[in-house]
């Protein structure tokens, strides 16, 4: 068993309130990777993304959707 800590941020893993936290900590990056066609599941506190890739406009496409989600991960969201 782990020793306890203290938390300074986050939701303990198995809380009830965890997924409905997660939602609401994610859903701004629901908002960004859309405007990439990029399609967007949540359940509990998982996230999925996808994108069907036929062509190299859905690969550019794709890395932009890379590119902003990093720059949202930088930017302590």
């Amino acid at each position: 068993m782990s020793d306890p800590t203290e938390l300074l941020s986050d939701v303990v893993q198995g809380s009830g309130i965890g997924p409905i936290m997660f939602i609401v900590f994610i859903n701004d990056l629901i908002d960004v990777l859309e405007r990439y066609d990029i399609t967007c599941k949540l359940y509990a506190d998982d996230l999925k993304l996808y994108l069907r890739v036929s062509n190299q406009c859905d690969i550019a496409n794709l890395q932009l959707a890379l590119d902003a989600l990093a720059d949202w991960g930088s930017a302590g969201n």
